[in-house]
């Protein structure tokens, strides 16, 4: 099962979170059959959008994320509640690309130059959205 840690100093001035999502990234690979470089960007992507879910303020409120990207990989998108749980899926689930040099997957490459939206979604009207350009097509 896949863990999730919070921790907090008492006076709030700073929090930890702490994420072993290897189930998460296997129940994915079964679910989308996915290749490895593409197994790489969808996990990394999914694990970003639990960690950042599990910092949601309401209960029923929700967090997605979307690359889209020029990459290989198309678009990859995952969405999280307030406890961590999430979903997603990505474009091309058959994105592999040769290995960097370095041995390393090309997460990159996969997922390209583009942009990534974050939605939160509290249930009014509108979510909110922030938009960033990926530059290196990397997902940290």
């Amino acid at each position: 099962m896949s863990k999730l840690i919070r921790a907090m100093t008492r006076d709030g001035s700073l929090r930890a979170l702490l994420m072993d999502s290897r189930d998460i990234v296997s129940r994915a690979v079964e679910i989308h059959k996915t290749l490895p470089t593409a197994t790489a960007a969808l996990g990394r992507t999914l694990t970003a959008a639990s960690l950042m879910g599990s910092l949601l303020s309401e209960k029923t409120d929700l967090l997605t994320l979307r690359f889209k990207g020029d990459g290989e990989g198309g678009t990859i998108v995952a969405t999280s509640d307030y406890m961590g749980n999430v979903r997603g899926f990505i474009q091309n689930p058959l994105c592999d690309l040769p290995l960097k040099e370095n041995g390393k997957l090309d997460v990159g490459g996969c997922v390209g130059k583009g942009l990534l939206y974050v939605l939160r979604d509290t249930g009014g009207v509108e979510p909110y959205v922030g938009i960033s350009n990926i530059i290196s097509g990397e997902i940290a």
